[in-house]
């Protein structure tokens, strides 16, 4: 029997897990689906199937233990079909054919029932992609989940079999060179948890192996990279000050994660070519989060991330102090420069390109690698809600031009928070950013879901919804589009 949901209060109000899976042979529309849109849209979230209360009552368990679930709007002749499913990895398997939880602490063992302990430990509940014809779902702790992506049957962790080990941790933010059409991917703590090791891959269109470098972060304690840029020469990952440690784990407040405030933030360097030396940039301390465009110009490395001030995940614990409270960890959007041959591995400040509460980058990727012009993000805007509250969610999407420097808002409603967009072209030879936004929204007032779909011509302008009849979860999603 499924218990009632555990509640975090780092996501509140739309947190609540939905636990199923589920089919809408044609879903409600508002207004009219562009005819330029034909193709799936995929989403993944983090949706615990049973309470993560195996270990210490659920006491260490963050929302980020949550079992991977993935949705898909299918978008044909203005009609839309969608399903949700969970992806079937093997430790949902083993906690369904027990009827309750039996994992905790994401590769964690000791946190595990001594029966599942050797079972692949990844929830696949962070990203979802398509490569070389396969739908992955992924997450940076273990291997990715492949899915078939008509009918969302989970296939298993083998994702590219005879190219990258089927047990190792895979990238949850990988990023394809649109020149190249090659996956670059990573992967860190490849030797278990809080260890050195990373691992850097580039996966060809038709998913074969056509380079990897294994490395180590240069002090003993890996910490969390959770996404990377890519240019055309260089790969760039960045590291958050966090630190493991398993000391006194079970004493109340502790944790296997700790951020460490003196601690810089550590921005890796990587030639693409396989030759050439890693080099390690740092930072005062902060938390680089996901990164939006990036490309070289005049020698140097520039690329765009939305950067944390401080602990951003306010359910894990700091190292040397009590967490700020979240009204003052700010998250701006910044554009970082890197002298790959300067002599100093000190950083200078960032540019900052949006100073307001902000996330979830999304640029026209026809375009990455490149110097790009238009980045849409999620924001958050005091007086666009009368009901929302930061640490709930964002609540207004942006377009940042960056060659007019003029930052376009567009608020869904009083009552609505926004989940991370995407972006479709036009067509395959459209201008930058010329195209549709497509957005998940959370109708607080209404209890239920909406896609929304803008033309980017017209940013204030919702020319169609797509409307579920319920409320999927909010917390860490990805739209995909797909052509047919």
């Amino acid at each position: 029997m499924v218990k009632v949901h555990a509640h975090y209060d780092d996501f509140a109000a739309v947190s609540q897990p939905f636990r199923a899976d589920a089919e809408i042979e044609d879903v409600e529309i508002e207004g009219e689906i562009p005819k330029e849109l034909d193709g799936t849209f995929y989403r993944v979230l983090m949706d615990p199937y049973y309470d993560r209360d195996y270990y210490l009552s659920g006491e260490k368990s963050t929302p980020f233990d949550g079992d991977g679930s993935i949705s898909a709007f299918r978008v044909k002749d203005g009609k839309v079909p969608f399903q949700q499913r969970y992806v079937m990895t093997e430790r949902l398997v083993a906690e369904r054919k027990a009827g309750a939880s039996l994992f905790s602490m994401l590769r964690s063992p000791f946190s595990h029932h001594p029966c599942v302990r050797a079972v692949a430990d990844t929830p696949a509940n962070t990203n979802v992609i398509l490569h070389a014809g396969k739908l992955l779902a992924l997450c940076e702790h273990g291997p990715g989940y492949e899915l078939d992506p008509h009918s969302l049957r989970t296939i298993g962790h083998d994702i590219f079999p005879g190219q990258i080990h089927p047990n190792l941790p895979f990238t949850a933010h990988p990023h394809v060179d649109p020149d190249t059409g090659d996956l670059i991917a990573f992967g860190y703590g490849m030797r278990g948890l809080g260890t050195p090791q990373i691992t850097v891959y580039s996966i060809d269109q038709n998913g074969k192996l056509n380079f990897q470098r294994d490395f180590k972060f240069h002090e003993e304690n890996g910490g969390i990279i959770h996404d990377c840029a890519i240019t055309k020469n260089y790969i760039i990952l960045m590291r958050m000050p966090y630190i493991v440690d398993l000391k006194d784990i079970e004493k109340k407040g502790n944790h296997q994660w700790y951020y460490n405030e003196n601690c810089p933030a550590w921005f890796g360097v990587i030639p693409r070519n396989g030759h050439g030396e890693v080099r390690w940039f740092k930072y005062r301390n902060c938390m680089a989060i996901h990164t939006g465009a990036s490309w070289e110009e005049n020698g140097k490395i520039y690329f765009d991330a939305s950067v944390a001030s401080h602990n951003a995940f306010s359910f894990l614990p700091c190292r040397n102090g009590p967490n700020s409270p979240p009204e003052e960890v700010t998250v701006t959007y910044v554009k970082w420069c890197i002298d790959p041959n300067s002599a100093s591995n000190v950083l200078s400040d960032p540019e900052v390109l949006v100073n307001i509460p902000c996330e979830f980058p999304r640029v026209d990727e026809r375009f990455l690698t490149k110097k790009s012009r238009i980045t849409f993000l999620d924001c958050f805007k005091p007086d666009a809600g009368k009901s929302a509250q930061l640490y709930q969610g964002l609540n207004a999407l942006a377009r940042v031009d960056y060659e007019t420097h003029v930052v376009e808002f567009f608020v869904p409603g009083p009552d609505c928070l926004v989940q991370e967009p995407a972006f479709s072209p036009r067509s395959p030879d459209a201008e930058e950013g010329d195209g549709f936004l497509i957005t998940m929204v959370d109708n607080m007032a209404l209890h239920r879901n909406e896609v929304i779909i803008q033309d980017t011509r017209d940013f204030q302008k919702v020319v169609a919804k797509i409307i579920l009849p319920f409320r999927l979860s909010l917390h860490n999603i990805n739209f995909i589009p797909m052509a047919s």
